[in-house]
Formats: structure tokens, C-alpha cells, sequence
């Protein structure tokens, strides 16, 4: 089936940048942030459950993949990565957690799956905030590569909705304009 296929392929996708920001990180060129990080991994297994439970099939492989990697990346960063946490983290850190514990309460997946979006953008702050003076510590290829798996991810659903696209969707689009804001950045 070419929605399998697909969905291999950007699970594929996702291990490749995975594996170049993680070895960025141990490096030490790449200091993810542990806060965004960590949300990320929460959220990303709160919608894979999700997807699953919409029939998303292959197309929700990617999210699955997602959680488990920025499980990784969360804990890496407590080592190797962005040491400097505001008080904007924390706000964020407590906003989405009140969020997720709200999630449960949801009984809509179309209102859940706008929940995770923005729980998904409240976790791109710590990341953005750092970004504004230290583009250089994060790696652009995996955000771009990123963008593309979510988009692929889209054409490997086997039921297309608002609950199973509209995650994958925005997903998709941060992640490429924040591989072009990097790129931007740093030659600014």
C-alpha cells in the first residue's frame, strides 16, 4: 500500500534528523533547550495515542518516532544543552503542563488536536527566545527535515481530518520556517 510506503519514508526522515541533532548535541555544536524539548515529548505522545485512536494509520508512525526522540533530546539537554532557563521557560513549562492535564477532560478530538498546536507553539518559545542570539546552536537540516517528514506524514493518513492533519500540518510549517530563520539568522 503506498500510504505504508509513505509512511516509512518519513519515518525514515525522522530518524535521519534525529540522529544528525543528537549528534549535534554530543558534539556540542547544537544545545537544544530542555524545556521545549520536554514538552515536545509529552505532547508528541499525547497525539500519537490520538491519531491512533482516529485511525491515522502509517501517518502517525512519525509521531510516534518523534516522542520517543525528543525523549531523548530532553534528557541529552539537561547535560549538553541550553543552560540559561527564564522565567518565560518556566510560564511556558507550567502553561502547557495545565494544558495537558486539560487534555484529558476533552472528550472533542478536534478541539484536542487544536490544544496540542498550541501546546506545541508554547513549546517553541524557550527554542525561539534562544534562537534570537544563538542561532548557531541549533541544527536547521533537522528542522527542515522535519518539515518535510510532517508533510509526508500528511499523505501517508489513512483518514484525513482535522484530527489526524491539522497537527502534522503545523508541525510541517513551523518546522520549515524555523529551518529559514535559522538560515536567516546566521547570516545576518
Amino acid at each position: 500500500m503506498i500510504q505504508d510506503t509513505i509512511g516509512l519514508v518519513s519515518l525514515g526522515i525522522a530518524i535521519i534528523s534525529y540522529t544528525i541533532y543528537i549528534t549535534h548535541t554530543v558534539r556540542g555544536s547544537t544545545k537544544p533547550h530542555a524545556i521545549t524539548w520536554l514538552i515536545w515529548a509529552l505532547l508528541n505522545g499525547f497525539v500519537f495515542s490520538e491519531q491512533l485512536a482516529a485511525g491515522a494509520g502509517p501517518g502517525a508512525w512519525v509521531t510516534g518516532a518523534a516522542s520517543i526522540a525528543n525523549v531523548a533530546i530532553a534528557g541529552l539537554a539537561l547535560f549538553k544543552g541550553e543552560r540559561t532557563i527564564t522565567h518565560l521557560d518556566w510560564l511556558c513549562l507550567a502553561l502547557t503542563s495545565v494544558l495537558l492535564f486539560s487534555w484529558q477532560t476533552i472528550e472533542d478530538p478536534s478541539i484536542a488536536v487544536v490544544l496540542a498546536v498550541i501546546i506545541f507553539m508554547i513549546g517553541f518559545v524557550p527554542t525561539l527566545r534562544k534562537s534570537v542570539t544563538r542561532a548557531h546552536e541549533e541544527t536547521a537540516t533537522t528542522f527542515a527535515l522535519n518539515g518535510i517528514k510532517f508533510f509526508l506524514a500528511i499523505a501517508a493518513l489513512s483518514t484525513l481530518s482535522v484530527v489526524t492533519v491539522l497537527y502534522p500540518l503545523v508541525l510541517g510549517i513551523a518546522n520549515l520556517g524555523f529551518a529559514l530563520y535559522l538560515i536567516f539568522m546566521r547570516r545576518r
